[in-house]
């Protein structure tokens, strides 16, 4: 297993960090708040997500996971840096990009040779660049692994995910990275780090359209008596994808008032909402491979 430095400890760091403890690998997660490294090694978890605090405990329990206060000290031999800070919108509705490009800076002289810096923050396009140029460190590889948790189920998004996304032109660093995600079976898309910064606001932007557009079919059923729970289900009946009722419409877009409710992160903050609805389009894990151009997509092994 390998040796893991997550840096920051909020709602996706954390949860990064303890699911890849859980997975078996050593991770150290740092942050700049001394209070909340106490607390967090003391067992507090500052964010209530089902299922973390039992894997946190375990894990620390284990020695499989620390936390500690400054990125330097975490990434200080580490195999696989993850960068997990804030990347706040500004005035101007860009992402700002001061956390990371200070994190990068600030781990750069404790890395050792061959390790891999990855982007699990959501970055503008080009940021992998940007990390890079903020290093200086030619002989360590830059990733994008961009992540896809709910609020809620973030547990349980990380470990049971729709795909896995990696973004390099380093096809070693693509294998190594992929690799630390044994034992989780998903869709494992390899592609070029602007291709996966663009999948996570493609991904934003699909599910608020998925929202939009079931907030549409709601108003029209509402208007002439028809149950959209059973409207909903006809698309993907048709193309195959739904041979049966999921859970429950209502369950991934609760209703109010004939309307289906649901609010993905904007792209300038640090993780997103995909909450499913019944007309998602979810990729089985035991799916065929396809190919894409040059670009591959296949099942990560479980």
């Amino acid at each position: 297993m390998s040796k893991m430095a997550v840096i920051g400890t909020g709602y996706v760091g954390l949860t990064t960090g303890a699911c890849f403890a859980h997975l078996g690998h050593d991770v150290v997660c740092a942050d700049i708040d001394a209070a909340k490294v106490d607390m967090l090694n003391a067992g507090q978890i500052p964010i209530l997500e089902p299922g973390l605090d039992e894997i946190v405990s375990d894990a620390v329990k284990a020695g499989k996971l620390r936390f500690v206060l400054g990125a330097a000290v975490a990434a200080a031999g580490c195999e696989f840096a993850y960068l997990c800070v804030p990347t706040p919108q500004g005035d101007d509705g860009r992402a700002d990009l001061t956390y990371v490009e200070q994190a990068a800076r600030e781990i750069a002289p404790h890395l050792p040779s061959e390790a891999i810096v990855v982007n699990k923050s959501t970055v503008p396009v080009g940021s992998t660049h940007v990390v890079e140029r903020a290093m200086q460190r030619p002989d360590v590889s830059v990733v994008s692994n961009p992540e896809f948790l709910r609020e809620g189920s973030a547990v349980h998004d990380f470990m049971h995910p729709d795909r896995i996304v990696i973004g390099t032109e380093d096809r070693s660093a693509a294998m190594r990275v992929s690799s630390l995600f044994l034992g989780v079976s998903a869709p494992l898309i390899v592609t070029d780090p602007a291709s996966a910064e663009t999948i996570k606001y493609a991904a934003n932007s699909f599910l608020a359209t998925k929202i939009s557009f079931v907030n549409a079919i709601a108003a029209v059923c509402e208007a002439v008596g028809a149950d959209v729970n059973d409207v909903v289900l006809g698309p993907g009946s048709a193309t195959g994808s739904c041979s049966r009722a999921p859970a429950g419409a209502e369950a991934a877009f609760p209703r109010t008032h004939g309307r289906w409710c649901g609010s993905p992160r904007t792209p300038a903050t640090s993780s997103t909402s995909c909450a499913a609805s019944s007309t998602s389009t979810r990729s089985s894990s035991n799916a065929s491979p396809t190919r894409f151009k040059h670009r591959s997509v296949a099942n990560c092994p479980a």
